[in-house]
């Protein structure tokens, strides 16, 4: 794992050197560069080496020296594709650099490389030959890259703040970003909070000519969609077992001590039960809170003495985490409204002081359908079928005299959620259900009608990708295009990186997703409620061990920021956000990420 640093034209060589200093802790053991003056090339990287610490150094050159490649993840199938290369008589100086793997298989099968790959990856290619530079990202968005490009230079990075190294660049908020992490909880890609700075996409390529500065990009992966006819629920019960032991197998692939996330519930237990099969000295890793309705690590502490395994834990309590918040939050480059993202952070700390590599159970709730939103569109579906509409909108100002809770996943929270979601169009349902403000209050906020083709113009692209997919399918990959790759993978990242900590996320298969989309149109219930995952723990566990409703590393979030003493966020919104502020902390108004969001945005703007 690691960060790196690319500059082709003029650019100052002090920015560069520093820019690459200042993300130090996403490879801590080895920092080298590349620096070709005469073509203006500079490629500086920082490495945090899990495997052949001897030879996977980077960046890494051809032998003509006309191919430069830099590269920040993990390649779970490198040995099988160093085998197909070796087929075709390519020859290998390293043993097991995926690296190497990287500009090998480059400069044999071209951009058709991100295909092959099973793994987390940020890779940029500099390539001479053709004079333009290659920038790509995985599947699933794990890993992150930026990039910048103007008449004269191109700049390209593991994070944001290497930018601002840069002082020439002039950078300026950008306030579409602003608006869209208000709505989302996050920035979707390619948009960031700075103005001329672009995020790659996941599954995206990207070529930016290196003379013209013409960039072009293409997507290189879309999930299949082929349902099979011939399904059969026990068969695929275990298929679809045997995927995700093979997964979580590929990603203990490592020459450093391993560990894994445990929070006791679905997810982290099936893991490190697999996980145990091939490493007996596996130890978890977990976070407690003082909250009753947070706190998960009796249900971890029991899974951990059933598997005997080992459990390390760190306690965040109201104190510690008012005293750490601003400056966790300031680590971050990019606001990102998770509010999993500080016991996270808390969490990778712990766990990087024994390991270097974890495993977590990230991307199950949306690979599997744990989130309410499935159930929600079915009976939307069925309230328009029977012409219901205007009964159910008549009734559902009743759900707004019932108390507002600060209990973990509340009804009264959900029953809002379920409500604010019948006013929206059908296509931005999904966004809605999740979002920090509802459209009302995003106009009052920002004073403006929500144009939704223009702010959510990212939804209207997807809903165009997708146009002959059934909407249970379409539902469903929603979260795989946009809640997967810029919020949990994004969480993941930057808690992980910050303490120099590669999360691997076992769920995050291409395999797993596209045998899920596998499943006939008729038995779409297995995608709700993780059923299928349960169908799998069934046969590993007593059921009945899991009998609290799992939140995934939570905290009582409104409660402990009620205290805060946050002021101005943008004259543009100031006395609006401060009385949606108050009607949040006075309970008059549930914004549940509201607060939360608006901490973070004030560190950026």
């Amino acid at each position: 794992m690691c960060g790196f640093v690319v500059s082709l034209g003029d650019v100052d060589e002090g920015h560069l050197k520093k820019a690459t200093e200042i993300i130090k802790y996403r490879g801590p053991d080895e920092t080298n560069y590349h620096i070709d003056r005469n073509r203006k090339i500079f490629v500086g990287h920082n490495r945090l080496s899990i495997m052949d610490p001897e030879y996977g150094r980077q960046p890494l050159l051809s032998d003509d020296k006309e191919i430069i490649v830099a590269y920040n993840g993990e390649i779970y199938n490198q040995f099988e594709l160093r085998k197909k290369l070796i087929e075709q008589n390519v020859n290998f100086k390293s043993l097991s650099s995926d690296t190497e793997v990287v500009l090998k298989g480059y400069i044999t099968w071209g951009e058709d490389l991100f295909k092959k790959i099973d793994g987390q990856f940020a890779i940029v290619i500099i390539d001479l030959k053709k004079k333009e530079v290659i920038i790509g990202r995985d599947k699933f968005g794990e890993k992150p890259v930026f990039y910048f490009v103007d008449e004269k230079k191109i700049i390209i990075g593991s994070e944001l703040k290497i930018f601002k190294e840069f002082k020439n660049l002039n950078l300026q908020i950008n306030k579409t970003g602003i608006k869209k992490y208000f709505i989302y909880s996050f920035i979707p890609a390619p948009t960031t909070i700075y103005k001329k700075i672009f995020k790659v996409k996941h599954s995206e390529c990207v070529k930016i000519d290196l003379l013209s500065k013409k960039i072009e990009k293409n997507t290189y992966y879309n999930p299949k969609i082929e349902k099979n006819l011939k399904f059969k629920e026990d068969d695929f019960v275990e298929n679809l077992d045997f995927l995700i032991q093979e997964s979580v197998k590929s990603r203990l692939l490592s020459d450093s001590k391993i560990g894994v996330f445990l929070s006791g519930g679905l997810d982290s237990s099936l893991i490190s039960l697999y996980a145990l099969n091939h490493n007996k000295n596996l130890e978890s890793y977990s976070i407690s809170v003082d909250e009753k309705s947070f706190n998960e690590i009796d249900q971890a502490k029991k899974m951990s003495d059933s598997l005997n395994m080992k459990l390390y834990q760190t306690k965040l309590d109201e104190n510690k985490f008012k005293d750490k918040f601003d400056k966790v939050i300031k680590l971050l480059d990019e606001p990102v409204g998770a509010p999993t993202f500080v016991p996270m952070y808390f969490l990778s700390q712990l766990t990087s002081s024994h390991v270097k590599s974890v495993l977590s159970g990230d991307g199950a709730d949306e690979i599997f359908g744990g989130y309410e939103n499935f159930n929600y569109i079915s009976i939307f579906r069925y309230i328009n079928l029977l012409k219901l509409n205007k009964l159910v909108s008549k009734t559902k100002n009743i759900f707004n005299f019932i108390p507002i809770s600060k209990n973990n996943l509340s009804l009264d929270f959900k029953l809002r959620r379920f409500c604010q979601g019948m006013e929206v169009n059908e296509k931005f349902q999904n966004t809605f259900f999740l979002s920090t403000l509802s459209i009302q209050d995003y106009e009052e906020l920002f004073n403006e009608k929500l144009k939704f083709e223009e702010i959510l113009n990212e939804i209207e692209e997807f809903e165009n990708n997708y146009s002959n997919v059934n909407y249970k399918d379409k539902n469903y990959l929603y979260f795989v295009n946009f809640y997967i790759p810029d919020l949990i993978s994004a969480r993941a990242d930057k808690a992980g990186m910050l303490n120099s900590l590669e999360i691997r996320s076992p769920f995050l298969n291409s395999k797993i997703l596209e045998m899920m989309l596998s499943i006939p149109s008729n038995k779409s219930y297995l995608i709700r409620n993780k059923t299928i995952l349960k169908k799998i723990i069934l046969k590993k566990f007593n059921f009945n061990f899991f009998n609290k409703k799992k939140g995934g590393f939570t905290y009582p979030i409104q409660k402990w920021l009620k205290a805060s003493n946050s002021n101005s966020i943008d004259p543009m919104i100031d006395s609006k956000f401060l009385k949606m502020k108050n009607d949040h902390l006075n309970n008059k108004k549930e914004y549940r990420n509201f607060f939360h969001c608006s901490e973070i945005i004030k560190n950026f703007v």
